[in-house]
């Protein structure tokens, strides 16, 4: 009976012992992959819990409202919505920057916030914060428009004009720059550093349109690296305010700016250096009205005024009007040219000569007064 299977298909030692070796392989192979199957199964599972946690630890923090106490908040001029909701987490309107860009992002119109002074509460929901300022606008706003090149007596005219506050408060409230954040090298002369721009404030204080302008003129001033640019030009950043406001005076065209700006950095720079010789120093000198005629008389040329380039060299002791961005830029970043003249040659497009040599600069005057003579009473 034993003998009944055939010799070939007998089991020899050495293949019970393959066979077992192998099943004992296969053991521990299915062993190692199903351990791994409840490894990663554990694992997504921890994680989808985890990270559910995990996303409810990172959800911004936001006040539940509805508010408590009131709270006056200043938005400047030009204020982005990310600096709208720093200013709010600041005065603790809301609970968290991010809250308010949460909001921002879901309110389709959060882009439509205003600059002006808002009447608010304290740990408001940012949502809330954001639709009271949309709904409200500015409590009793005041809208006013403050144009590029105005001196500052004629701000003031401006300002007590369309806010219905007197000018004479606008005046006194000058006195003290400190209370308006005028920087340090306006040395205490508001000429210049209030920014012309379209405002809307609320209430009677005139340091509150103040305050607009001078933050408004700082964030231009930072846009375009004035007191980085001013150290790399050697100079103070004081002065490159008033080579722009003389740039705002002189130049029309926004493409001629820059070489306007050359111009005067070449003369500065001469050796010897030359004296600016602006007549928009001049009329600001001997109190011209900035919409008369260009020229300028010998008489006026003779007035000792500090802000007189043509008795003085160097740059006038400070602005002669407030100039916008363009003018700040271009005395920022000058144009690159050996300019040291430039003049008008058409007073109804702005056309403007640039020469660097006076005998050029002669021809082009020519021009200028040929075109006058064309042009009675535009001089």
């Amino acid at each position: 009976m034993s003998d009944l299977l055939k010799p070939e298909q007998r089991k020899r030692p050495d293949d019970e012992r393959d066979w077992n070796e192998t099943f004992r392989h296969a053991k521990s192979l299915f062993a190692v992959v199903l351990s791994l199957v409840v490894l990663i199964g554990g694992g997504l599972f921890a994680y989808n819990k985890v990270g559910t946690a995990v996303t409810g630890l990172f959800v911004a923090e936001d006040y539940p409202g509805p508010g408590e106490d009131d709270v006056e908040v200043e938005i400047p001029q030009g204020s982005t919505v990310d600096e709208i909701g720093s200013i709010l987490k600041d005065a603790d309107v809301v609970a968290s920057t991010d809250a308010f860009s949460r909001a921002a992002a879901e309110i389709p119109n959060a882009n439509q916030l205003q600059a002006g002074t808002y009447t608010l509460q304290t740990k408001m929901r940012a949502r809330d914060a954001i639709q009271a300022m949309l709904d409200a606008g500015v409590k009793g706003g005041k809208r006013f428009l403050i144009r590029e090149g105005l001196r500052i007596n004629e701000q003031v005219a401006a300002l007590a004009e369309q806010t219905g506050i007197p000018a004479e408060r606008f005046e006194e409230a000058l006195k003290n720059p400190d209370a308006y954040g005028l920087p340090s090298w306006a040395k205490g002369n508001p000429e210049g550093y209030l920014f012309p721009d379209t405002y809307e404030m609320s209430g009677e204080d005139p340091n509150t349109a103040l305050k607009q302008m001078t933050a408004n003129f700082m964030r231009k001033a930072n846009d375009v690296q004035l007191e980085a640019r001013a150290g790399e030009l050697n100079r103070e950043p004081g002065d490159l305010v008033t080579i722009a406001s003389i740039i705002e005076a002189e130049v029309r065209r926004p493409e001629d700016r820059a070489k306007v700006a050359r111009v005067i950095y070449n003369r500065l720079d001469a050796k010897p250096s030359m004296p600016l010789q602006m007549d928009s120093t001049v009329h600001y000198a001997v109190n011209h009205p900035r919409t008369g005629g260009v020229t300028t008389t010998d008489a006026d040329r003779a007035n000792p005024s500090p802000y007189n380039t043509y008795v003085h060299a160097g740059i006038p002791p400070g602005p002669i009007g407030a100039p916008g961005r363009s003018a700040l830029e271009a005395a920022a970043n000058p144009a690159d040219g050996d300019w040291k003249y430039f003049v008008s040659v058409n007073m109804d497009t702005g056309e403007t000569a640039f020469a660097e040599t006076f005998a050029e600069h002669e021809q082009n005057v020519r021009k200028f007064r040929a075109w006058c003579q064309d042009n009675p009473g535009k001089c």
